[in-house]
């Protein structure tokens, strides 16, 4: 299948993510012929050999209507002179706007996307919330609180800990834990200053560690699905996963129809549960949009853009039912650093020196170096279990060697000087752009 030659165009939007690029090449291996575009030059689709064009649009975040505006006259000039299948494809955020507006393209681009009225019931959060508790799908207890008179009325039901989060931010960014009132109410307070007028929310922890469901849905019948959890992140505590694994959706699958089915969703969505390989999967986002491992999605057998382009070209898609459950990839140059973490994270105990550390300066400064040096090497045979640590690093290594790293690359060699994106939201913001934490 690879090997088919298609005739047929997308444009495919935010084309400087990694998302961007698993689209374009999914779709221009098989002769599908991409578009990129972004508010920015370069891009890792600008380097790609998949990829035909690139276009600048308004940035959809500081300019919605000019990014609309810009959109519609890039499909106007682009549009195909037969009657070829011609998609616009959102790969991030954006996804929800060109929903609002897809009655504008419509007799020019078919915008591959779910319907505004599917979106808005589940994104922010607190419309999430809301429609969850609507249809009864299993979720963690949620309070909306817009100022503290607000969190006088529920206060007595909340049970500590519990989680407070902005209602429409991605990658865990303003989502804090507080352990009592004391915490929840100063950790209010400043959400309610950045977030005024929204709905603050309060939610239970779950129990558990986190998967993503990956699905592409015709009109709310789940068509095809794959789920991956991260067996580690970087950095280990609120980081990207960087080591992932497919397990077996069949707990997810009902439980993600239950709350799709009456949305009536037609497209892809990344859903984000809660599970303790016990109870039922809690339930704690929707995401209109493609998942940060897409990449490992299509490793799996699952290839979700094809399947949206097929589905929306010729009206129904029907999935394979082979995917590689078990699949393990990582990505590089993260992975090993996560690995480096827990080696010294989990077995190099440093916060017992640290207990030690005024003890050790008070003898320094007393010229006793003799008691210093005791005291220092006490602790440290407390901070260091070396044949713990030799046991991991046995194991991580026999990780690495199992585990499938990701090229982006393999067919496609100048995709590589699109990292320099990347690279460049790590320097000059210190952290990674948000469609690789999410």
């Amino acid at each position: 299948m690879i090997n088919q030659q298609e005739n047929g165009r997308v444009i495919v939007t935010y084309g400087r993510s990694l998302i961007a690029l698993i689209i374009a090449q999914s779709l221009g291996t098989r002769g599908i012929d991409v578009i990129g575009c972004d508010d920015v030059n370069l891009t890792v689709l600008s380097f790609s050999k998949y990829v035909s064009k690139n276009c600048l649009y308004r940035s959809w975040q500081d300019d919605e209507e000019g990014f609309i505006e810009d959109l519609i006259e890039i499909a106007r000039e682009n549009k195909p002179d037969n009657d070829a299948p011609y998609l616009l494809i959102p790969s991030f955020r954006e996804a929800k706007i060109l929903a609002r507006y897809k009655d504008r393209f419509d007799g020019l681009i078919t915008v591959a996307c779910p319907d505004f009225s599917s979106i808005d019931q589940v994104d922010h959060k607190d419309r999430f919330a809301q429609t969850v508790e609507k249809y009864d799908v299993e979720s963690p207890k949620t309070w909306l609180v817009e100022n503290m008179e607000d969190l006088d009325q529920v206060i007595d039901e909340v049970k500590f800990p519990v989680f407070i989060k902005p209602p429409n931010e991605v990658g865990g960014r303003g989502i804090s834990k507080v352990e009592n009132r004391d915490e929840l109410s100063s950790g209010l307070e400043v959400l309610f200053k950045d977030y005024a007028d929204q709905k603050i929310l309060i939610q239970t922890l779950s129990k558990g560690v986190d998967y993503c469901f990956c699905g592409l849905f015709d009109h709310g019948r789940l068509v095809a699905s794959m789920v991956y959890h991260n067996v580690r992140k970087f950095p280990a505590e609120t980081g990207q996963g960087v080591v992932r694994e497919t397990v077996d959706d069949s707990r997810f699958n009902e439980l993600a129809e239950q709350l799709m089915k009456p949305l009536k969703w037609h497209g892809v969505a990344g859903i984000d549960f809660m599970w303790d390989e016990e109870n039922i999967p809690q339930m704690i986002e929707v995401n209109a949009r493609f998942w940060a491992g897409l990449d490992h999605s299509v490793k799996s057998n699952v290839d979700f853009p094809y399947l949206l382009y097929r589905m929306f070209v010729d009206g129904e898609v029907e999935a394979d039912d082979d995917v590689s459950i078990g699949q393990k990839t990582s990505l590089p140059g993260l992975a090993t650093l996560a690995r480096v973490e827990t080696l010294f994270k989990d077995k190099f105990h440093f916060d017992r020196l640290e207990e030690q550390w005024p003890e050790i300066k008070k003898y320094v400064g007393e010229r006793d170096l003799g008691k210093a040096k005791s005291v220092f090497m006490d602790a440290l045979k407390d901070t260091i279990s070396f044949s713990e640590a030799i046991e991991t690093y046995k194991a991580i290594t026999r990780e690495a060697e199992e585990v499938e790293e990701i090229s982006y690359a393999d067919d496609d060699p100048l995709v590589g000087l699109g990292v320099l994106f990347i690279l460049g939201s790590l320097f000059k913001h210190g952290k990674l752009p948000p469609e690789l934490t999410h």
